[in-house]
């Protein structure tokens, strides 16, 4: 953060046909190097138009702001100059953030934040401004998830501003609300058949990937990064410490992510068919052979080719179907089978609130739940309607 200072420069004229007065102070600039002092030239005015009193008084005001570090860098440091800061220092910093977190900051930054408040001071991006911002967002039907991405990286941007000195203010977005949870797709529930049928249908790699995520609640890119390292047979345990995202390699998306995870008997047994040999520890566990004998690593990929075309033929399929649903139809089974932390640590949630915005609502578990208490409650054959 700059240091407190208190400058007065003398007000001098400049030469020439029309001269000016003008005073030389030094302003906090933002360069790639952080915040830095130059010395500036400042006009106060036309000689013809004011008094040496008056620029002197002009320049009094005028220092009062520039003295004051707060004002000088909410007022004078542009929201885009230090925006490109952070994605230099921050996002694209190596081993700062994972690969996909890097890919969504800076495709929400350019795509939505940039626009609106790239030509801004810091000072002037109000909580009003942005609160206004997010309703034309949820208007042009943005979902209300990526609505609260939007409102979260650019509160982190203001956080990093304040850590670095850039922003010494409250950060405005605290307190700024999105909106009622609204979700722009289903998120749909598949019947204990329905799996079935599909797993049955599908190419025996993709069957395999689908079954861990069922089974296991690792998210895809977790599935694809296992490695045999990971991997004890002998106890039944996956180690989730890496994850395989489009063709790039990282750690797991948090700490909390990094977990063991039992691993289901059924995939066990699967790799347990694997000869030794071709279990090198650094190699991948999953992956889907093609007909040309490439295997295929990309999600992407697999969803489009392999994993929809099966859905969408059994009639199962619907807008926002992919891995995902597999994470949230076994997050559903453990909230119901387990205590909340015990889910909340299995599907490497860092908060319990993500776990329970995760679980589906499950209207056949709900209902024999009910049968189960009505069992208990009321005899058999009893008539609710029979007088007392």
């Amino acid at each position: 953060m700059p240091r407190p200072r208190y400058q007065k420069p003398i007000v001098k004229k400049t030469s020439g046909s029309d001269p000016r007065w003008y005073i030389m102070p030094r302003i906090d600039v933002l360069t790639e190097q952080g915040i830095r002092r130059v010395r500036r030239r400042i006009q106060l005015g036309r000689c013809a138009e004011m008094t040496r009193r008056q620029a002197e008084q002009a320049a009094r005001q005028l220092l009062d702001r520039i003295n004051n570090s707060r004002q000088v860098i909410e007022n004078q440091v542009r929201f885009g100059d230090f925006v490109k800061h952070y994605l230099r220092n921050y996002v694209q910093a190596p081993g700062v953030l994972a690969a996909s977190t890097a890919a969504k900051y800076e495709g929400h930054i350019r795509n939505h934040i940039l626009p609106a408040f790239g030509h801004l001071p810091m000072g002037q991006i109000t909580p009003e401004r942005i609160e206004q911002w997010l309703a034309q967002k949820a208007a042009q039907g943005l979902s209300w998830s990526t609505r609260c991405d939007l409102r979260n990286i650019l509160s982190g941007i203001f956080s990093k501003a304040m850590d670095w000195g850039y922003h010494i203010d409250r950060n405005p977005v605290e307190r700024v609300a999105v909106g009622r949870r609204r979700m722009a797709r289903e998120h749909r529930k598949l019947t204990d058949d329905q799996i079935r049928t599909l797993l049955a249908a599908l190419h025996p790699d993709v069957r395999l990937i689908v079954t861990m995520a069922l089974l296991s609640a690792l998210r895809i890119s977790e599935v694809l990064g296992l490695q045999w390292q990971d991997v004890d047979l002998e106890r039944r345990i996956v180690y989730v410490r890496r994850r395989w995202y489009r063709g790039e390699l990282d750690w797991v998306k948090s700490a909390r992510s990094e977990r063991p995870v039992p691993l289901p008997e059924v995939i066990a047994q699967e790799l347990e068919r694997v000869p030794p040999g071709d279990r090198k520890p650094d190699e991948f566990v999953f992956g889907v052979r093609t007909a040309h004998g490439t295997i295929c690593r990309d999600d992407r990929d697999i969803n489009q080719h392999f994993l929809r075309p099966v859905a969408k033929a059994l009639g199962i399929y619907y807008p926002g179907f992919g891995f995902h649903a597999f994470r949230r139809e076994a997050i559903t089974h453990l909230a119901r089978l387990l205590d909340p932390f015990q889910a909340q640590r299995m599907a490497g949630h860092t908060h319990p609130r993500m776990t329970a915005w995760y679980t589906l609502l499950d209207v056949e578990g709900q209902r024999r739940a009910q049968q189960q208490l009505q069992s208990l409650v009321i005899p058999d054959g009893e008539n609710l309607a029979k007088p007392a």
